[in-house]
């Protein structure tokens, strides 16, 4: 059976102990528990030894210091715990407050028999295992209410792009949502990097993306323009003044011996007698019209 002595409040700031070591404080109170079992009296040294875990010249020490610190008191037989007999009562004789105690214990038995069955119905162990599940419950439902789906884990990881280290991106994920983090911003900075990110970047590991919250960032998009002709480029460079160096002459074709001519740009003046033919005209070049 458990046996159990009084520790009253005012020890908080009681100079006594307040002013001993971690080391002697532990086994001030270590001793009082040997006591309160041995009906306020202390054990063989040995036993005490034991009990303290330290070795039985160790344990005589202690017992020393807290005598001189008015926390033992000499007797006959050895120590015995300061003021163990008025402080550790047995009778309620002697206690200020049993009358108190005992009438209001007596006014609760009397109000319990005149309560109706229901109310006299104990709260049984089955009715807190359901009041428990119920408050389990509540939470679950609650965390359903932040608007993570049940399979963000799947979604995130089928939308991200480079698969790698999936362990350590899981549990940022639910670090996140730990922390409160709505998971829409997630998945819409996910789309945003995997659509902005410059081809000569590496992909981010999905776990350092999601530490360092990443999907906030709000990268400047480049804007690409359509594809602009090698003609439309020579005009531009040639209304700038851009000059591409004197015309090329003398060019034909090596295998087939055959004259070439460059195009020219529609509306400019036709070039004459590049390759120097007999008749200027180009070699296999048809609808260069006149």
């Amino acid at each position: 059976m458990s046996r159990w002595w009084r520790a009253y409040d005012e020890a908080a700031n009681d100079p006594k102990l307040g002013l001993l070591s971690d080391e002697l404080h532990r086994a001030w109170f270590n001793l009082m528990c040997i006591a309160s079992s041995n009906d306020g009296e202390f054990p063989p040294i040995k036993q005490i030894a034991y009990t303290l875990r330290v070795k039985p010249e160790r344990a005589a020490a202690i017992m020393a210091e807290l005598h001189g610190a008015g926390l033992l008191d000499k007797t006959e037989t050895g120590f015995a715990p300061h003021n163990w007999n008025k402080r550790q009562y047995k009778a309620d004789v002697t206690d200020p407050t049993a009358s108190e105690r005992m009438k209001r214990y007596r006014s609760n038995k009397r109000n319990d028999r005149n309560a109706t069955v229901t109310q006299l119905r104990p709260e049984t162990e089955a009715d807190t295992e359901t009041e428990t599940e119920s408050e389990k419950k509540e939470t679950r439902e609650a965390a359903l209410d932040d608007g993570w789906p049940s399979d963000f884990r799947v979604q995130f990881w089928e939308a991200w792009p480079n698969k790698v280290g999936k362990p350590k991106a899981m549990n940022e994920l639910e670090r996140l949502r730990r922390r409160g983090v709505p998971w829409l911003p997630i998945m819409d900075g996910l789309h945003r990097y995997k659509r902005t990110k410059p081809p000569d970047r590496p992909w981010l590991n999905p776990a350092t993306f999601l530490h360092q919250e990443r999907f906030n960032d709000q990268p400047a998009e480049v804007a690409i323009g359509k594809s602009e002709s090698l003609a439309s480029v020579a005009k531009r460079q040639a209304d700038a003044g851009i000059s591409c160096g004197p015309r090329p002459t003398g060019l034909r074709l090596v295998e087939g011996r055959d004259d070439v001519r460059l195009l020219p740009e529609a509306g400019c003046e036709r070039p004459r007698d590049l390759c120097g033919g007999s008749d200027g005209d180009p070699v296999g070049v048809s609808g260069f019209g006149d």
